[in-house]
Parts: C-alpha cells; structure tokens; sequence
C-alpha cells in the first residue's frame, strides 16, 4: 500500500511540476522590446542580433519593461552592429 501511495504522490508533483514549467511564459530576443541603459536613460535597443549584441561580461547587457520598472533581460556588455553599407554606384563599362 506504501508502494502505490509514493507512486501517486511522486506522479502528483512531477505532474505539477512540469505543469507549471509548461504554462510559464515564454520571452525570445529577437521579438521582445528590450532596452540598454546609456548612462543617463533607457534607449530601445533593437533586435537581438540585427541591431545589437551582447558581448560576454558580468554586467547587463539589456532590460525589459514591464510598465513600471526596468529590470534585467540579459547578462553581457551592449555592443551595437555597425553594417555599413556600400553607398557608391559602380557602372559598368
């Protein structure tokens, strides 16, 4: 009887366990509105990967909004992409 009851009561919270992890919501970089700190204001930062990375450091690196405070969204150093992009028209001969 031992035996069943641990079975049931193991199967109960793993159950809810999982259930939990499984209803959490669920942020992605990419899509996200995220914000980096310049020293004096919170300015959008972009998209993750388009517009800006975060390089490997123990500072913050970006910030969500959550419509009252900003809090950390990702761990690193903001570095923004620079593409530049060829302005010059070559013509051909």
């Amino acid at each position: 009887m031992n035996k069943i009851k641990m079975t049931i009561m193991a199967l109960a919270i793993l159950s809810s366990v999982g259930g939990a992890l499984a209803t959490r919501p669920h942020h992605s970089k990419a899509f996200d509105s995220v914000y980096y700190y310049n020293g004096s204001a919170y300015i959008p930062a972009g998209i993750y990967m388009q517009n800006y990375i975060c390089q490997s450091s123990p500072n913050t690196c970006t910030y969500s909004f959550d419509g009252f405070s900003y809090t950390p969204y990702q761990q690193g150093s903001y570095a923004p992409v620079n593409i530049a992009q060829d302005t010059k028209e070559t013509k051909k001969k």
